[in-house]
C-alpha cells in the first residue's frame, strides 16, 4: 500500500483528451437497436454528465415513458459498451497538450491518481489505452457505477482510503465543466477547472471553481497549487 498525501480525480473526455467519435456513435446505434430512434441524441449536450444520464436525456426527448426507458436500459448499455470496445481502434483520439508530461510529474511525486468520468468503466479505459493513458490510471467513479457526478466522486474516494490507503486532505478534482466542480463541492473538495472543453476560463471562475486553468501545458503552475 503506497503512502500518498495529495490525491487528484481526473475526468476524461475535454480534460484529458477530445476526439473520441466512436462514443458518440456508440450512442447513435444503440438508441437504433433497441428504441428504434434515430433522432434526439445531437440534441443533448453531454457535457459533464454520465452515460446513464445521457442516454436517459435521450429517450425522454423521443417521448418514452419512465417504464419504456428503463426495458431495455442496460441492455442499451451493453450494447453501446460492445459497440465502443469493437471500434475504438479506429478512435483519432487527441490527447491535450502537456497531460502525459503532467502525469508523468504527478507520478513522479507520488501524486495518487484517479479517475471521475460519466464513461462507462470499459469505455473509460478502452479510450485512455487508445489514448496511450491507461497506465496512470487504476481506479475511480465511472458513469457505470451512478448516474450521479458526484457518487461518481464517492466512490472514488472510498477506493482511494480503503484500497489505496489514502489518509490525506489535499484532494484536487480536475476537470471541464461546472458539473465537475459541482460534484466536488459536495464533499467539500479543491477544484482544478481547466479550459480544454466548452467552457472558458470566465465560465469555469463563475461556476466556484477554485482554480481555473487555460491548459496543462504549464506543468509549474499545476505543481505550484498542489504544493501551496
Amino acid at each position: 500500500m503506497v503512502q500518498n498525501d495529495i490525491l487528484m480525480l481526473f475526468d476524461i473526455d475535454g480534460t484529458l483528451v477530445q476526439g473520441a467519435k466512436c462514443h458518440y456513435q456508440a450512442y447513435i446505434e444503440g438508441v437504433k437497436k433497441f428504441y428504434g430512434m434515430e433522432d434526439y441524441v445531437h440534441s443533448v449536450n453531454a457535457a459533464g454528465k454520465s452515460d446513464k444520464l445521457i442516454l436517459r436525456e435521450i429517450l425522454t426527448l423521443g417521448g418514452l415513458t419512465t417504464e419504456e426507458i428503463q426495458s431495455d436500459f442496460q441492455n442499451c448499455l451493453n450494447y453501446m459498451t460492445d459497440y465502443y470496445l469493437k471500434n475504438v481502434q479506429y478512435e483519432n483520439i487527441h490527447v491535450f497538450d502537456g497531460t502525459v508530461e503532467l502525469l508523468d510529474e504527478l507520478k513522479r511525486k507520488n501524486v495518487l491518481l484517479g479517475l471521475v468520468t460519466g464513461n462507462l468503466e470499459p469505455i473509460a479505459y478502452a479510450k485512455l489505452g487508445r489514448a496511450g493513458l491507461n497506465g496512470y490510471f487504476s481506479f475511480g467513479g465511472f458513469g457505470s457505477d451512478n448516474a450521479d457526478r458526484s457518487l461518481m466522486v464517492k466512490k472514488a474516494l472510498d477506493i482511494a482510503k480503503n484500497q489505496f490507503g489514502f489518509n490525506g486532505d489535499k484532494i484536487f478534482v480536475i476537470g471541464d465543466t461546472p458539473r465537475d466542480v459541482e460534484a466536488a463541492k459536495v464533499y467539500n473538495l479543491k477544484t482544478i477547472a481547466v479550459a480544454t472543453g466548452m467552457y472558458s476560463v470566465k465560465e469555469l471562475r463563475d461556476c466556484g471553481a477554485d482554480y481555473v486553468v487555460e491548459n496543462f501545458k504549464n506543468r509549474d503552475e499545476i505543481m505550484e497549487i498542489l504544493y501551496k
